[in-house]
């Protein structure tokens, strides 16, 4: 987790790096040339600004880029407040970073005065400090221990190409016959009462195969006896692919066999069964899958010493009556509960995101 800080910037300025233009003296070294992440412009006037904030601060830190509640605020401590963050959240402020820093130091400000009323050590407080502390620091441990580990197969390349199914992109059709479950009122979907048993449901779906098999229109069909949303679409499902985690093992296994073209067997699911015919089959570019690849071996990684720390920490119960729901009416046990003299401390209103 990435702790935040704040301000109330009114506009990032961009520093010029201006090049000289006279003859009579050596110009200086000109400055080198910009990356990818200090991208440039030019003004009016031909001089190369530098812009982003990183560009900024490095070239002119003691810039002050704007004020908050009339303070200055300086290239150099704009971009400290945003060091925190993760890029996936600084990213998502890209278009409103006067709004972000607003945010950082209005939450640094407050943190401080909220320190200084010694509120740190009072409860709730205190006990919510300690339990984000905890849960902060088994993350860069869980962090520490996988990037430490020995995998066998740190190697995207040889993943992807052991798992080549798993990268194949499927073009799907679908039609749905849902069921309401036993013990279940009548679903409903826009326009339809769902009313069927499941052994009506797979009555139905068998006759919709057959009827596609012998060579009925399968976007036809789906138009008229699907429950799907896409039926307004002819069935058509969009792609998958079979590493799809949200896919059932039964759906990966009656999709793995399709050849293009063909239609499966209805495949059961919670409230329905789906008829699956597969449009066309094409393979996701290494380098497209690269990025997913690095993610899920890095996941199986946490999750393998997640699990050997589960499995070190097992509990052993040696008192159920203490783990027990008490039966015993009235008042909550003394020990555990606020004293009366004390009201619970009023819950302050969030602060809203920019």
């Amino acid at each position: 987790m990435k702790s935040s800080v704040l301000i109330f910037p009114a506009v990032l300025c961009a520093a010029v790096a201006a090049w000289p233009q006279g003859t009579q003296t050596p110009p200086p070294p000109p400055p080198p040339p910009p990356s990818a992440s200090q991208p440039v412009s030019t003004s009016s006037t031909g001089q190369l600004k530098l812009r982003g904030p990183e560009a900024v601060a490095q070239q002119d830190p003691n810039r002050v880029v704007a004020t908050v509640g009339g303070k200055p605020l300086t290239a150099k401590q704009a971009v400290e407040m945003l060091k925190p963050l993760r890029p996936e959240d600084r990213k998502r402020f890209e278009t409103n970073l006067p709004a972000l820093l607003q945010q950082l130091y209005m939450e640094n400000e407050l943190a401080g005065e909220a320190t200084k009323m010694n509120l740190d050590q009072q409860s709730p407080w205190k006990e919510q400090l300690q339990i984000t502390r905890m849960n902060i620091l088994t993350q860069a441990y869980i962090a520490k221990m996988s990037s430490d580990a020995s995998a066998t197969s740190d190697d995207p390349r040889k993943y992807y190409d052991n798992h080549q199914a798993d990268y194949e992109q499927l073009k799907l059709n679908g039609i749905r016959v849902a069921f309401n479950p036993p013990g279940t009122p009548a679903a409903s979907s826009p326009g339809t009462t769902i009313q069927r048993t499941e052994a009506q449901a797979l009555e139905k779906a068998n006759d919709l195969e057959k009827k596609i098999k012998a060579g009925g229109d399968f976007s036809a069909l789906a138009r008229t006896d699907s429950d799907h949303p896409s039926s307004t679409r002819g069935g058509d499902l969009g792609t998958v692919t079979l590493a799809d985690p949200n896919l059932t093992p039964d759906i990966k296994n009656a999709l793995s066999k399709l050849q293009d073209g063909q239609v499966s067997e209805p495949v059961r699911v919670p409230d329905g069964y789906y008829i699956f015919k597969l449009v066309s089959r094409t393979k996701i570019p290494f380098e497209q899958a690269r990025a997913s690849i690095v993610q899920k071996m890095q996941n199986d990684k946490n999750q393998a010493v997640i699990k050997q720390e589960l499995d070190k920490y097992k509990v052993q119960v040696q008192d159920q009556d203490f783990f027990s729901a008490s039966t015993v009416s009235g008042a909550p046990i003394p020990s555990l509960q606020r004293p009366p003299s004390q009201p619970a401390p009023a819950t302050p209103p969030p602060v809203s995101k920019p």
